[in-house]
């Protein structure tokens, strides 16, 4: 396709969400590849040598993740962004160390998924290759400290009653996960305000009994990091 900024092999097994995405990156100057099974996107990758793929999280019978680590696996230089649904929002997680460089939740956030993409297409090589072992991210760098406040809240609020993940836990959750994808994506100014958030939600769910003592202040230690990580004290 003729003056194109680049192509991106869409893999979800809901043709209409195929479809709808297809519509957004056409209007944005993309040439789009379709695949609804692992099968598909596979012939698709090495068919269409895409710059970047969008791939649910779940796909049809194949286990999670797994259409992700297999189009890793192939090829190292795709840009991987993986979709998940609200309630797979630790598998979206996941994600990230199985090599995809960012995540969205459905509904998706349509200007998120542009910026993630013209980040994504401006770095990508569409060169096909075996994997390389991948390093693990050095300790103190803000994305692997964003990711280790992230699991560490996911640990404590699953201990929570049924009412407190209600109340506080899930929001707790999804600020820490926020923190986490705007790191990802670079944008400073966001994880700053995810990371308040995540600090207030902490005190507030210790205030309430839902937390303890010795967990929240754990938890206040990691957001320490990350801020610090970031440039805050």
């Amino acid at each position: 396709m003729a003056d194109t900024r680049g192509t991106v092999l869409i893999v979800d097994d809901d043709p209409a969400a195929v479809e709808l995405l297809a519509d957004y990156l056409t209007g944005r100057q993309l040439s789009v590849c379709r695949a609804h099974t692992l099968d598909e996107a596979l012939a698709e990758l090495d068919r269409e040598r895409p710059e970047a793929a969008l791939i649910g999280v779940r796909l049809g019978d194949t286990g999670a993740l797994e259409a992700l680590k297999r189009v890793r696996e192939v090829n190292v230089q795709v840009a991987l962004l993986a979709m998940a649904a609200p309630e797979d929002v630790s598998l979206a997680a996941e994600a990230l160390s199985c090599g995809a460089a960012d995540y969205l939740l459905e509904p998706i956030d349509f200007d998120y998924l542009g910026r993630a993409l013209d980040k994504a297409l401006a770095a990508a090589t569409p060169v096909m290759d075996f994997a390389e072992p991948v390093l693990a991210p050095v300790a103190s760098s803000p994305q692997a400290l964003l990711y280790t406040l992230a699991l560490e809240v996911f640990r404590a609020t699953r201990p929570l009653s049924p009412e407190a993940r209600a109340s506080v836990g899930q929001a707790l959750e999804q600020m820490a996960l926020q923190a986490m994808q705007r790191g990802v994506s670079g944008e400073k100014a966001e994880v700053i305000r995810a990371l308040n958030q995540v600090r207030t939600l902490i005190r507030f769910a210790h205030d309430l009994g839902d937390l303890g003592a010795e967990t929240a202040s754990g938890l206040d230690e990691h957001v320490g990091r990350a801020r610090r990580s970031v440039g805050l004290s």
